[in-house]
C-alpha cells in the first residue's frame, strides 16, 4: 500500500490515467472541451442565491460542483436544498473546516469526512463520491482515511485566489487567459467578486465551444 501511494505521489495527475481513476481527479481530458467551475467553503448565509442566478439565466444553465463544509450544510439546509434542486453537483469539504493533513489520526480525517456525508444524507441528498481537503493538501493518512471512506480526491487545475478579494476582472482574465479542454476551476462561495465574474466567465467560454459539467461527469471520462 505505501508502496502504491509513494509511486503515486511521484508522478504528475493526468487525465486518462489509471491512478487518476483510482485516487481522484485534479483535471479532465485534454481533448474535450469540458470545464468544471468548483466553489468551495460554503453553503454561506448570504451570496448563495446569487451564485445560483449566476450559474442559470435566460442565456445558459451551468451545472457546478459545490464544496461543502458539513457544519455549514446543516446550519443553511434549506440553501443546501436550493444547491441541490438547481442540479448541482454537492460533495465533501469536511464537517469543521480543519487542515486535514496537520491531523496524525487517520480516525479524524474519517470522522471529518463521515460527519459531512451524515448532513448531507440527512437532508436526503445522496452520498458523494469527492473530498476536496482544506487547502488541498494531501498525504498517505489522508489517502488512507479516503480510501477506507472509499472517497476520491477532488482537486483543481486552476486556482482563481478569489479568496484573497482578487477584483472581479483578474478573476476574469485569469480563468479566460488560463483555462484549457479538462481544466478545473477553483472558486469559493460567498465572494462578491466571484459571482460578478461568472457571467463573463461562463459566457466568454462558451463562446470558445467549452461545455460546462459536473466533477463526477468528468470523472466519468466526459460522459456527461
Amino acid at each position: 500500500m505505501l508502496l502504491s501511494l509513494a509511486l503515486f505521489v511521484s508522478i504528475e495527475w493526468g487525465p486518462l490515467t489509471h491512478e487518476r481513476h483510482k485516487y481522484g481527479i485534479a483535471s479532465g481530458d485534454p481533448f474535450v472541451r469540458e470545464i468544471v467551475l468548483t466553489f468551495d467553503d460554503g453553503p454561506r448565509e448570504t451570496g448563495m442565491q446569487q451564485i445560483i442566478a449566476a450559474l442559470h439565466s435566460n442565456d445558459y444553465d451551468v451545472k457546478a460542483t459545490f464544496f461543502l463544509v458539513g457544519k455549514f450544510a446543516q446550519r443553511f439546509g434549506n440553501i443546501t436544498l436550493l444547491l441541490h434542486n438547481a442540479g448541482h453537483e454537492l460533495a465533501n469539504h469536511t464537517y469543521t473546516h480543519p487542515r486535514l493533513y496537520q491531523d496524525p489520526s487517520v480516525e479524524h480525517i474519517m470522522l471529518q469526512a463521515t460527519r459531512c456525508d451524515n448532513v448531507l444524507e440527512e437532508l436526503g441528498i445522496r452520498k458523494t463520491r469527492f473530498l476536496r481537503p482544506p487547502g488541498g493538501g494531501w498525504n498517505t493518512r489522508i489517502f488512507n482515511a479516503m480510501r477506507r471512506k472509499n472517497l476520491k480526491l477532488g482537486l483543481w487545475s486552476l486556482n482563481t485566489a478569489d479568496y484573497t478579494g482578487r477584483p472581479k476582472h483578474e478573476i476574469v482574465n485569469l480563468v479566460l487567459g488560463s483555462a484549457r479542454p479538462g481544466t478545473v476551476v477553483l472558486m469559493h462561495s460567498g465572494t462578491p467578486n466571484t459571482v460578478e465574474a461568472l457571467p463573463e466567465i461562463i459566457m466568454g467560454l462558451q463562446k470558445r465551444g467549452y461545455t460546462f459539467v459536473r466533477l463526477e461527469d468528468m470523472d466519468n471520462g466526459g460522459r456527461t
